[in-house]
């Protein structure tokens, strides 16, 4: 065979793959792109109808509930206020929360009271970062690229600075098939549609609450329950701190509200770990003397949740009256 020949035949072979991989690396990640609430799964329909809210709405809200997805369960806007929006999400850590708070505030009016809830493992350790707001898109390029130049200067960054964290975050951008293949599989591309639609109301019509388990009875361990002691990740803190901070500059009452375990979960704390969880509210309490830390760890029976960690219904009917009956003068009239 000449070369002229060869070099045909070759161009040929190249065609061939072009026209295989086109699919893949570009209609793939264009439908990737473009059609999310057709393969992506009821977590997204909650960040996505949040994002929506926060930034295409201007709502007047006198009460804004920050949170990871225990307080997204538990604090029932219909229960508590007519003016009151559940902003939680789940796997969130004030890290989120910062960044949710901020944007609300650029589109929205002050909010009087803003209540923080987040787990005690979510003061431990970043949970869902890459995991949802990176692989949903909710979280703005210029947030994240503020939170890489914040993790550098701590040493516990290990699941903020992931392996190649700059070309993971590109393919993510890019909505790569590699990341969202497993979605695109279970979803069988558009089986989820329905689905994600009637999540997106329900979250609308719920002012941002949301279940998760619903099971009349958990007697399973939850996150803490698994650990032996409590320590705080100083990247989480400092957005904490960034929080309060934020509502301190716009006159933002500020409630820190723990959730109940329950009592599986509760009975096998460790002392260490209550001991130093209480350590870290009092130094957080210390620094800002205005802010109510209500963040005993308290726990209610097991058939007050629907799983390890989320309050079913009546978990959160008698957790918004108690709140309710706590906070008087805040909920006076709602």
């Amino acid at each position: 065979m000449d070369r002229k020949v060869m070099w045909k035949e070759i161009g040929k072979t190249a065609g061939k793959l072009l026209i295989l991989l086109v699919p893949f690396f570009v209609l793939l990640p264009l439908y990737c792109r473009f059609f999310p609430e057709y393969y992506m799964d009821d977590e997204y329909a909650m960040y996505r109808q949040q994002k929506d809210y926060v930034k295409d709405s201007a709502e007047d809200n006198s009460i804004i509930i920050l949170g990871d997805s225990r307080a997204k369960a538990g604090f029932v806007p219909d229960l508590l206020s007519g003016d009151c929006y559940n902003l939680s999400l789940g796997g969130a850590t004030p890290i989120e929360g910062y960044y949710t708070l901020k944007e609300y505030l650029e589109h929205h009016p002050v909010p009087e009271t803003v209540i923080l809830s987040y787990a005690p493992m979510h003061y431990s350790d970043v949970d869902t970062l890459w995991t949802r707001s990176v692989y949903f898109h909710t979280m703005d390029t210029e947030d994240f690229m503020e939170i890489i130049n914040i993790a550098k200067e701590y040493e516990e960054n290990q699941s903020i600075l992931i392996d190649n964290y700059p070309v993971e975050y590109m393919m993510y951008k890019a909505y790569m098939p590699n990341k969202y293949a497993t979605a695109l599989k279970k979803a069988g591309f558009v089986f989820r549609y329905q689905k994600t639609k009637e999540k997106y109301a329900q979250m609308e019509a719920g002012r941002g609450q949301s279940y998760y388990g619903t099971a009349a009875y958990s007697d399973s361990f939850n996150g803490e329950a698994k650990e032996t002691d409590f320590s705080a990740n100083r990247i989480i803190t400092h957005y904490m701190w960034q929080i309060l901070s934020l509502c301190s500059e716009n006159n933002i009452h500020v409630i820190v509200k723990n959730m109940p375990m329950n009592e599986a979960s509760y009975a096998i704390l460790t002392e260490d770990f209550k001991a130093h969880y209480a350590q870290y509210m009092e130094a957080l309490q210390s620094w800002h003397e205005t802010v109510i830390f209500d963040t005993d760890l308290t726990a209610y029976p097991n058939d007050c949740f629907g799983d390890a960690d989320h309050l079913n219904p009546k978990g959160t009917q008698r957790f918004c009256r108690e709140l309710t009956e706590q906070y008087q003068d805040l909920f006076k009239g709602k």
